[in-house]
């Protein structure tokens, strides 16, 4: 059997480029939990471990970002750990699978629309090949491989390209008079939905392919039929998304959006398109990429002349889209490659209130940005010298991404690196100064923020991280204290659950005494300030949440009767099952028994909040799961049952 001598070099060049990026990242696998890994992988414990169907259920549709839950990336977690806390190890390898398999695929696509353009072999394995590899080993993907939480962007690039690949060999059937609408309906709808079930952005699968056809020369075969069944697939998807996106920006293009974002979708709108042409420059090389998961210091813009470059960032988007479609057909690789960039930023780069900028989100719409340079090195008139550029580019490109990665093996120079590249984000200097306190350098971290002091007099994050390293120290004095009840008094937004997850260890450091100065008097008088401030008074979660602490402090001082006081007063602002059977566990556990079915049967005569409406998705889904297990009940009994012996044993 003769062997196809592109292909089989394309396979050699696949096999080593993976092998390259799985060396170069195993330098970043040895990082820890980081940031928004905390506030979503805790749930594979948070109702015990996930070991068996019940529970399952629970966790599979506990997700809280998108309407679905994403819940498909919660599947994938289980793979890495069934309960919580777990080593990181795990994930961040199957992150790094997942990343091969994802730079396989598109090789293999581009070598599969090298053939539908009808490009020589021997130019289709190297467009394939420099494509997909200098994509694997781009270090703007770094902080999307390895920070854990970012599956949920990887998993919907996985779902594209084995949706684009299934309309393919529809396409190619249609071509070849054999069939093909399974292929093209059946794959397009179904991996649509697995790509929208991993995070939002999937949904553009239809678009994207719509996109890519129109760049393609017209399908020779049974051309109307195909169109048909194409545009009944595809454009429903993208009539919803149109919709949606529009539905966003009617209801947030004037007004701020939620408090902790401090913009309105208007000013993202205007800010997106500067926002697209720095991940232009970071993608070619041109922009320093510092792989940083904090962004909360980028400035939104105020109007199209506020910074200057607000108009000129969007006239020349147009521009691009403009001749990209005009010029498809005469430069079809480079028109899809742009187009298909632009409009897979559509989701998170337009209406929808996210944070401005992230670097992951370009890990789906660059898939074919490399394509064209590959095909340019291709037709090069000496063969071996553009190989030998393409080897060349691709180790260079290999290099940079070795040193990130590096980079996020090394935690604590990682977050100095970042905070340096952000001096304004308090973020990135807070977590800096943590990450220097937990090396057994607090000074070092307090020296960092003591810069800071006066621009973040307003971030709560910063005078309580403060606290934290002064308690390392042996004590605080009362400056910072004052500090922090300042910064937790004006914050300008919701702090979220900052509070709560600050004060929670700090009420078992006062009461252990080994930090002079934090005492439960002194955090009492802190949480009185923050109640205080508006933006906590105005939601009754938050309040609830201070209402908590409080009776937590009670509880230190040994004052169980205040603490139950304190948790009837939380559990009113918010009833909710949860709330109560932590609080009266907490009662249990202060040898308080009955106490603590007391504050259950103030629980049993409030109402708690009505179950979610279809349309909040898989929150709804969440709600009925929960009743059909009859789970909150069960959990309610147990306790009762357990406080109950609990308090005849005291007595007897």
């Amino acid at each position: 059997m003769r062997i196809d001598r592109s292909l089989a070099l394309l396979f050699a060049g696949i096999l080593a480029s993976l092998i390259a990026t799985l060396l170069i990242y195993s330098q970043g696998l040895q990082g820890d939990f980081l940031f928004d890994d905390w506030a979503n992988l805790p749930a594979l414990g948070a109702q015990g471990p996930v070991d068996h169907w019940p529970a399952f259920l629970r966790y599979i549709t506990s997700g809280t970002a998108d309407p679905t839950g994403r819940p498909l990336a919660l599947l994938s977690f289980l793979l890495d750990a069934h309960h919580w806390p777990a080593s990181p190890a795990p994930f961040k390898r199957t992150n790094l699978l997942i990343h091969l398999i994802n730079g396989s695929l598109l090789s293999g696509l581009l070598w599969r629309l090298g053939g539908v353009l009808q490009l020589p072999r021997r130019d289709r394995a190297m467009s394939a090949w420099f494509g997909g590899t200098v994509w694997m080993l781009h270090p703007l993907f770094a902080s999307t491989v390895l920070y854990i939480v970012q599956r949920e962007a990887m998993l919907p690039a996985t779902f594209t390209l084995l949706g684009i690949h299934a309309w393919l060999s529809g396409r190619h059937r249609y071509a070849q008079a054999d069939g093909g609408r399974a292929w093209v309906v059946g794959g397009i709808s179904m991996f649509t939905v697995l790509a929208f079930l991993s995070k939002a952005n999937g949904v553009l699968l239809p678009l994207l392919v719509l996109i890519i056809e129109a760049c393609l020369p017209p399908l020779a075969g049974n051309a109307r039929s195909y169109r048909r069944w194409l545009l009944s697939t595809c454009v429903p998807w993208i009539v919803a998304v149109v919709l949606g996106l529009l539905w966003f920006a009617g209801r947030g293009i004037d007004n701020a959006s939620p408090s902790y974002r401090g913009w309105s979708v208007g000013q993202r709108l205007l800010t997106e398109p500067t926002i697209i042409w720095t991940y232009v420059g970071q993608l070619a090389l041109v922009v320093r990429i510092a792989g940083s998961v904090f962004h909360d210091q980028y400035p939104a813009a105020n109007s199209l002349f506020d910074p200057l470059w607000t108009l000129p960032a969007i006239a020349a988007l147009g521009i691009v889209i403009f001749l990209g479609w005009r010029y498809r057909k005469r430069y079809p690789a480079l028109a899809m490659a742009v187009l298909f960039y632009l409009a897979a930023h559509l989701v998170e780069s337009t209406s929808i209130p996210l944070e401005l900028y992230f670097e992951h989100r370009n890990y789906l719409p660059a898939l074919l940005l490399f394509w064209p340079l590959g095909l340019a090195l291709s037709r090069l008139r000496y063969r071996l010298g553009a190989i030998a550029i393409g080897v060349l580019l691709s180790v260079g490109v290999g290099t940079i991404t070795l040193g990130v990665t590096k980079l996020w093996g090394n935690p604590v120079a990682q977050a100095s690196m970042w905070a340096e590249d952000a001096p304004g984000s308090a973020r990135a200097q807070t977590y800096a100064a943590q990450m220097e306190g937990e090396a057994g350098h607090p000074r070092r971290g307090l020296q960092r923020l003591a810069l800071h002091r006066s621009e973040f007099a307003a971030e709560p994050q910063v005078a309580l991280a403060i606290l934290d390293l002064r308690c390392q120290l042996g004590d605080v004095d009362a400056a910072d204290i004052a500090f922090a009840g300042t910064s937790l008094q004006i914050a300008p937004r919701d702090p979220g659950k900052l509070v709560l997850n600050w004060f929670s260890p700090a009420i078992a450091v006062a009461r252990s005494g080994t930090c002079h100065g934090l005492d439960a008097a002194t955090l009492e008088r802190m949480l009185d300030r923050a109640a205080t401030n508006p933006h906590v008074v105005a939601l009754p979660g938050r309040m609830q949440d201070i209402e908590h602490l409080r009776g937590e402090l009670a509880l230190a001082r040994g004052d169980t009767t205040a603490a139950r006081a304190h948790f009837d007063t939380a559990l009113r602002l918010l009833p909710a099952a949860n709330v109560a059977l932590e609080q009266a566990a907490s009662l249990g556990r202060a040898n308080a028994p009955d106490l603590a079915i007391g504050h259950l049967d103030v629980y049993a005569q409030l109402t708690p909040p009505a179950m979610r409406s279809p349309s909040t998705g898989m929150a709804w889904v969440h709600d009925q799961v929960l009743s059909h297990q009859d789970y909150w009940n069960n959990e309610l009994v147990h306790l009762r049952s357990a406080l109950s012996n609990a308090s005849k044993e005291s007595s007897q």
